[in-house]
Protein backbone atom coordinates (compact mmCIF):
# COMPACT_ATOMS: atom_id res chain seq x y z
CA UNK A 1 0.00 0.00 0.00
CA UNK A 2 1.35 3.47 -0.69
CA UNK A 3 1.95 5.80 1.43
CA UNK A 4 -1.00 8.23 0.50
CA UNK A 5 -3.45 5.32 0.56
CA UNK A 6 -1.93 4.46 4.27
CA UNK A 7 -2.45 8.48 5.47
CA UNK A 8 -5.85 8.34 3.76
CA UNK A 9 -6.71 5.31 5.81
CA UNK A 10 -5.45 6.68 9.22
CA UNK A 11 -7.12 9.88 8.51
CA UNK A 12 -10.76 8.11 7.57
CA UNK A 13 -10.29 5.38 10.92
CA UNK A 14 -9.69 8.84 13.05
CA UNK A 15 -12.94 10.38 11.47
CA UNK A 16 -14.91 7.14 11.81
CA UNK A 17 -13.96 7.09 15.34
CA UNK A 18 -14.04 10.00 16.92
CA UNK A 19 -15.99 12.80 14.45
CA UNK A 20 -19.62 12.79 16.82
CA UNK A 21 -17.62 12.93 19.91
CA UNK A 22 -15.81 16.03 18.37
CA UNK A 23 -19.17 17.23 16.85
CA UNK A 24 -21.21 16.51 20.47
CA UNK A 25 -18.40 18.36 22.21
CA UNK A 26 -19.09 21.71 19.71
CA UNK A 27 -22.70 21.14 19.67
CA UNK A 28 -22.96 21.85 23.16
CA UNK A 29 -21.08 25.10 22.83
CA UNK A 30 -21.98 26.68 20.02
CA UNK A 31 -25.13 26.70 17.44
CA UNK A 32 -25.22 23.13 15.11
CA UNK A 33 -23.80 25.48 12.25
CA UNK A 34 -21.03 27.15 14.07
CA UNK A 35 -20.27 23.62 15.25
CA UNK A 36 -19.61 22.03 12.37
CA UNK A 37 -17.23 24.21 11.07
CA UNK A 38 -15.45 23.64 14.24
CA UNK A 39 -15.71 20.23 13.98
CA UNK A 40 -14.38 20.27 10.55
CA UNK A 41 -11.34 22.99 11.42
CA UNK A 42 -10.34 20.30 13.77
CA UNK A 43 -10.34 17.69 11.69
CA UNK A 44 -8.79 19.86 8.82
CA UNK A 45 -5.96 20.51 11.56
CA UNK A 46 -5.79 16.93 12.54
CA UNK A 47 -5.29 15.91 8.55
CA UNK A 48 -1.99 18.53 8.78
CA UNK A 49 -0.98 16.99 11.98
CA UNK A 50 -2.01 13.30 11.62
CA UNK A 51 1.85 12.63 12.43
CA UNK A 52 1.03 14.11 15.48
CA UNK A 53 -2.16 12.38 16.75
CA UNK A 54 -1.41 11.07 19.90
CA UNK A 55 -2.37 6.75 20.87
CA UNK A 56 -5.65 8.16 22.91
CA UNK A 57 -6.53 10.81 20.11
CA UNK A 58 -9.68 11.65 21.48
CA UNK A 59 -8.63 15.05 23.84
CA UNK A 60 -6.63 16.02 21.46
CA UNK A 61 -8.99 16.37 18.96
CA UNK A 62 -11.28 18.22 21.68
CA UNK A 63 -8.19 20.31 22.37
CA UNK A 64 -8.21 21.16 18.44
CA UNK A 65 -11.99 22.17 18.74
CA UNK A 66 -11.67 24.18 21.73
CA UNK A 67 -9.07 25.71 19.89
CA UNK A 68 -11.37 26.21 16.70
CA UNK A 69 -13.95 27.13 19.29
CA UNK A 70 -12.07 30.12 20.56
CA UNK A 71 -10.42 30.87 17.31
CA UNK A 72 -14.90 31.06 16.16
CA UNK A 73 -15.86 33.61 19.24
CA UNK A 74 -12.40 35.87 18.09
CA UNK A 75 -13.57 36.36 14.91
CA UNK A 76 -17.04 36.58 15.69
CA UNK A 77 -16.46 39.81 18.06
CA UNK A 78 -14.63 41.16 15.72
CA UNK A 79 -17.52 40.79 13.15
CA UNK A 80 -20.07 42.40 15.85
CA UNK A 81 -17.64 45.02 16.44
CA UNK A 82 -17.66 45.69 12.23
CA UNK A 83 -21.32 45.18 11.89
CA UNK A 84 -22.13 47.43 14.45
CA UNK A 85 -19.44 50.30 13.35
CA UNK A 86 -21.02 50.01 9.70
CA UNK A 87 -24.63 50.51 10.68
CA UNK A 88 -23.42 53.51 12.87
CA UNK A 89 -21.91 54.84 9.44
CA UNK A 90 -25.07 54.12 7.64
CA UNK A 91 -26.86 55.81 10.29
CA UNK A 92 -24.91 58.88 10.31
CA UNK A 93 -24.45 59.09 6.30
CA UNK A 94 -27.78 58.70 5.49
CA UNK A 95 -29.31 61.29 3.71
CA UNK A 96 -32.58 59.74 2.71
CA UNK A 97 -35.02 58.32 4.44
CA UNK A 98 -34.74 55.38 2.29
CA UNK A 99 -31.02 55.33 3.81
CA UNK A 100 -32.03 55.73 7.24
CA UNK A 101 -34.20 52.84 6.34
CA UNK A 102 -31.68 50.42 5.25
CA UNK A 103 -29.19 51.65 8.29
CA UNK A 104 -32.03 50.39 10.15
CA UNK A 105 -32.89 47.30 8.54
CA UNK A 106 -28.81 46.36 8.48
CA UNK A 107 -28.78 46.94 11.95
CA UNK A 108 -31.14 44.36 12.78
CA UNK A 109 -29.49 41.99 11.19
CA UNK A 110 -27.29 39.12 12.72
CA UNK A 111 -23.75 40.00 12.54
CA UNK A 112 -22.98 36.74 9.93
CA UNK A 113 -25.69 38.48 7.55
CA UNK A 114 -24.28 41.97 7.57
CA UNK A 115 -20.86 40.33 7.13
CA UNK A 116 -22.06 38.60 4.09
CA UNK A 117 -23.94 41.26 2.56
CA UNK A 118 -20.59 43.60 2.85
CA UNK A 119 -18.75 41.22 1.46
CA UNK A 120 -20.69 40.85 -1.83
CA UNK A 121 -21.78 44.49 -1.90
CA UNK A 122 -19.29 46.91 -1.01
CA UNK A 123 -16.57 44.90 -1.17
CA UNK A 124 -17.10 43.79 -4.40
CA UNK A 125 -16.33 40.01 -3.73
CA UNK A 126 -17.65 37.31 -5.71
CA UNK A 127 -18.84 34.02 -3.61
CA UNK A 128 -15.82 31.96 -3.94
CA UNK A 129 -14.04 34.83 -2.63
CA UNK A 130 -16.29 35.93 0.50
CA UNK A 131 -16.38 31.98 1.11
CA UNK A 132 -12.21 32.26 1.34
CA UNK A 133 -12.96 35.06 3.41
CA UNK A 134 -14.71 33.47 5.29
CA UNK A 135 -13.20 30.32 5.84
CA UNK A 136 -16.58 28.47 4.41
CA UNK A 137 -17.68 26.93 1.32
CA UNK A 138 -18.80 28.67 -1.78
CA UNK A 139 -22.21 27.21 -1.65
CA UNK A 140 -22.15 27.80 1.82
CA UNK A 141 -21.14 31.20 1.29
CA UNK A 142 -23.72 31.69 -1.16
CA UNK A 143 -26.88 30.10 1.08
CA UNK A 144 -25.69 32.54 3.69
CA UNK A 145 -26.21 35.23 0.94
CA UNK A 146 -29.42 34.35 -0.31
CA UNK A 147 -30.77 33.54 3.39
CA UNK A 148 -29.45 37.46 4.52
CA UNK A 149 -30.91 38.94 1.58
CA UNK A 150 -33.64 37.51 2.52
CA UNK A 151 -33.97 38.74 5.73
CA UNK A 152 -32.58 42.15 4.87
CA UNK A 153 -35.74 42.49 2.71
CA UNK A 154 -38.01 41.53 5.49
CA UNK A 155 -36.34 43.78 7.52
CA UNK A 156 -36.69 47.02 5.13
CA UNK A 157 -40.43 45.77 4.58
CA UNK A 158 -40.85 45.58 8.39
CA UNK A 159 -39.10 49.60 8.69
CA UNK A 160 -41.33 50.82 5.67
CA UNK A 161 -44.48 49.54 8.05
CA UNK A 162 -42.96 51.11 10.65
CA UNK A 163 -42.21 54.45 9.34
CA UNK A 164 -46.00 54.15 7.70
CA UNK A 165 -47.96 53.85 10.82
CA UNK A 166 -45.62 56.59 12.22
CA UNK A 167 -46.74 59.19 9.52
CA UNK A 168 -50.45 58.18 9.93
CA UNK A 169 -50.24 59.02 13.39
CA UNK A 170 -48.58 62.49 12.35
Amino acid sequence: MNPHTQRRDRFEALWDAHYRAVLAYAMRRTDPEDARDVAAEAFTTAWRRLDDVPADPRPWLLGLARGALANSRRSSRRRIALAERVAGSLRTTAETPEEHGLAEAMARLPERDVEALLLVAWEGLSHADAARVTGCTTGTFAVRVHRARRRLERELSNVASLVTTIEERA
